[in-house]
């Protein structure tokens, strides 16, 4: 075991044998003036049919879970039923950057993730699956499922002793997907596009003709005003459906202030001087592989969409 301190945090690196008989490094850096505790575990030549997880036993068993899910979460009763909570909390599930268990008596524990989405909960236990490996996928050798090689895993704990709707989990899992790049040359940005209020997060900003699209949620699950401002070039504004349809004008920009509902998914268009070129359809994957691997390609085509025929 090594320990090493610097002005933002404690790092400790354990190694040791893993159960298969790969070398496995657990890092873990506890920030001194941050609430998260990092966790990095990297595991070298698993036997197939491996399944790794981590487990983060608690004091107590938590009244309630919520979970990540596209553009809001599931919020559902653990301990104690409750009828009024309709997310699921049994058995294995999925779950996009982070969920949290919130205990009894307040406060509560949160699991971040970089790309691993498995949880589940045994009575007081959370656990996030970090590996599940198999050598083959359809009779066909997949490095992509195999526990060969060297793995690398990543995922954070959050203690909060706040309530929900100060503790930031959502934002937190944001910034934990999103690390800081170190860049050498990049002109410094005196502004950031997009500003928003705390109780909505940008997901999603494209191009779509003459729009620049912008899709935000409602993060805490509560009614209230929400707030943006934009900071590129543009006409006008509008809030609209997930098509662009139905369109609310919006005025006093470049800040815009609208009510929303708990999670509610909202589309902000905002029309620019000079429309950008339409996206040409790609409909054949040829273009898109090296020219070694087309032969490969052309091997696995069949008529039942989706799927490769079956290996030996």
């Amino acid at each position: 075991m090594h320990v090493t301190e610097n002005a933002v945090a404690v790092t400790v690196v354990a190694i040791g044998p893993f159960f298969g008989g790969g070398e496995c490094k657990r890092t873990l850096r506890f920030h001194k003036d941050h609430p998260r505790m990092d966790f990095v575990t990297e595991l070298n030549d698993l036997p197939d049919q491996t399944v790794v997880v981590a487990e983060f036993p608690l004091a107590e068993s938590p009244a309630e879970i919520r979970r990540g899910i596209p553009f809001g979460f599931s919020h559902g009763a653990w301990s104690t039923p409750n009828p009024a909570l309709h997310g699921k909390t049994t058995g294995i599930f999925p779950a996009i950057r982070w969920s949290e268990h919130s205990c009894p008596g307040g406060g509560g524990v949160a699991l971040l993730d970089r790309d691993l989405t498995g949880r589940e909960i045994n009575d007081r236990t959370p656990v996030i699956y970090m590996l599940s490996d198999v050598e083959k996928y359809y009779g066909y050798p997949n490095a992509w499922l195999s526990g060969k090689g060297r793995h690398r895993l990543e995922y954070a704990l959050v203690a909060r002793e706040s309530g929900w709707n100060e503790s930031r989990i959502p934002q937190m899992a944001w910034e934990y997907n999103c690390p800081p790049i170190a860049a050498q040359g990049c002109q410094p940005v005196a502004d950031s596009f997009l500003k928003t209020s705390g109780n909505v997060i940008v997901e999603a900003m494209r191009c779509d003709g003459p729009d620049i699209e912008i899709r935000l949620t409602e993060c805490l699950g509560v009614a209230g005003q929400a707030e943006i401002t934009v900071n590129l070039p543009h006409q006008s504004a509008a809030l609209t459906d997930l098509l662009g349809n139905r369109a609310q004008k919006l005025d006093c920009g470049p800040a815009y202030r609208f009510p929303v509902n708990p999670q509610q998914i909202l589309t902000l268009r905002l029309r620019t001087a000079k429309p950008m070129p339409k996206i040409q359809l790609l409909t054949d994957w040829s273009p898109l592989v090296p020219e070694k691997k087309l032969a490969a390609l052309r091997e696995y085509q069949s008529d039942k969409k989706g799927h490769p025929p079956r290996g030996e």
